[in-house]
């Protein structure tokens, strides 16, 4: 099933494609953690919106073949180390309109966070809170009403379904993660 990632109307504020660590050099630049492989918002001239602020992209590129998802962002308001540090931890979001359709079995990280665990028994496992990015698979963190930890690999044979409308994910069998 392949369906528009973009017509929700909840994501009012933007949806978060990266996130500021801190500065890099002397000269205004930031490191920034994207979420995904959000390549096509980190290039000359994009704009992200931040609270009563733009940031553009000035340049942006990755900080080492081992960490592809940090990259070293300069944009064209900040020129300065102090402008930098004032930005740390800052979210750079994107209006939802702007993300592309995806293809089947593959969704956005806010789309899938907040949904309801099932087994395929209809057993309520938890809900899904963190998505972890490994090399091979993500890996979902389920918060379970026992206020335990569940961790499973996002791979088809253990999620049966998906169901972003109903807000719930079902999973093969919780004894299987």
């Amino acid at each position: 099933m392949v369906r528009s990632q973009h017509t929700d109307n909840t994501q009012v504020d933007g949806v978060a494609v990266g996130v500021i660590l801190g500065t890099w050099g002397l000269d205004g630049h930031v490191k920034v953690r994207r979420f995904g492989n959000s390549n096509v918002f980190f290039k000359s001239g994009f704009l992200f919106n931040n609270n009563d602020s733009q940031l553009i992209v000035q340049s942006a590129r990755t900080k080492s073949e081992q960490q592809r998802d940090v990259l070293i962002v300069k944009f064209k308001s900040v020129k300065t180390v102090a402008e930098a540090i004032s930005l740390k931890g800052t979210e750079l979001k994107v209006s939802a309109s702007k993300l592309k359709d995806l293809p089947e079995w593959t969704y956005y990280h806010h789309e899938l966070i907040g949904l309801n665990v099932l087994s395929v028994n209809g057993d309520h496992i938890g809900i899904l809170t963190k998505i972890i990015e490994t090399g091979a698979n993500d890996v979902y963190l389920v918060s379970s009403p026992k206020g335990t930890e569940i961790l499973f690999p996002a791979i088809r044979d253990v999620i049966i379904e998906v169901n972003i409308n109903k807000k719930i994910l079902i999973i093969e069998s919780q004894d299987t993660i």
